[in-house]
């Protein structure tokens, strides 16, 4: 009784915490490429997975869901996005002993060839944008309804000849109230933002630069998952919100069949979106396909997102 007033506690003070954090106001978008969605299987069901997360992405979605991972696992995605951008992933997880798991991840985001323009709108050459971000993850199962996990993230963005970069850190929580059924909280973010100082960029042009802070908007996320169907059918909702952008939800559900197919469907904020996977076990090691489309909210091309997973 003890432990389950315990972990019940928790949940209530962090969440407590967490929305009072999230009304501190409107606008800001550094770091918006860790907020796209990186895992076919859980944008296949609408982005929400932070009460999931117990497969090779568990550590971006929910760093607490990295002791739900069976075995050592390397997982890869890459998003093909409109306006010729790119989001790519890769990572590793396994656990340890003592009932902790340990993981780390890389994200890659951008777009080359962008034309640049004088104020006559004559082309002055072509610039690069991307940004990296490699995270290190660890989780530890407290007792067997509580799990605790945390990322620690660097974060680094190039924008034509002006290079800046972060440190700062998630935390989760993933709490199982009963047989089938797993609470999460995440919050995403904290302490990073860039120090922008374009001085040597626009001496170029004879002009003078500014100095400017690029705060990443701090992100928490409450979500849950349920089994159904003598467990072929998961179904799972979420809520985000941040200290800079109105709340989103996300619901999702999948359906697996003949044991290694699963179909699936969501509503990620506003866009419909589906996707397939397939797992096939050749000899020791477990391959697993997955794919999703994401309808857009704006006039361009949907997104589609492909990821393979390897279990070892």
């Amino acid at each position: 009784m003890t432990k389950k007033i315990f972990v019940a506690l928790s949940l209530l003070v962090l969440f407590s915490i967490s929305l009072a954090y999230a009304e501190t106001g409107e606008g800001g978008y550094a770091g918006v490429f860790l907020r796209m969605g990186l895992s076919a299987r859980a944008l296949g069901m609408g982005g929400a997975f932070v009460g999931v997360a117990d497969d090779g992405f568990a550590s971006y979605f929910n760093p607490a869901g990295l002791i739900q991972i069976e075995r050592p696992t390397l997982s890869a995605s890459y998003r093909f996005m409109s306006l010729d951008r790119k989001l790519s992933y890769v990572s590793y997880q396994q656990q340890v002993k003592g009932g902790a798991a340990i993981g780390a991840y890389w994200i890659n985001s951008g777009v080359k060839d962008v034309e640049t323009r004088d104020y006559e709108g004559h082309i002055t050459g072509e610039l690069t944008n991307y940004e990296n971000a490699v995270t290190v993850s660890f989780a530890k199962q407290l007792i067997k309804e509580f799990s605790l996990g945390v990322n620690l993230r660097y974060s680094q963005y190039n924008l034509a000849s002006l290079n800046v970069y972060t440190m700062g850190f998630d935390f989760g929580v993933l709490i199982y109230p009963r047989d089938k059924l797993r609470v999460g909280l995440a919050v995403d973010n904290l302490g990073m933002k860039y120090s922008w100082v374009s001085t040597k960029y626009w001496q170029e042009f004879d002009l003078t630069g500014t100095d400017t802070e690029d705060e990443f908007p701090v992100n928490f996320k409450l979500g849950s998952s349920y089994l159904l169907l003598k467990d072929k059918l998961l179904l799972s909702l979420q809520a985000d919100k941040n200290n800079k952008q109105d709340s989103r939800f996300h619901l999702g559900a999948e359906y697996r069949w003949l044991e290694y197919f699963a179909g699936r469907l969501g509503y990620n904020d506003g866009s419909l979106t589906f996707g397939l996977g397939i797992k096939h076990k050749v000899k020791s090691i477990i391959v697993g396909f997955d794919y999703a489309f994401i309808s857009s909210q704006v006039e361009t091309d949907p997104d589609h997102l492909l990821s393979m997973s390897f279990g070892f």
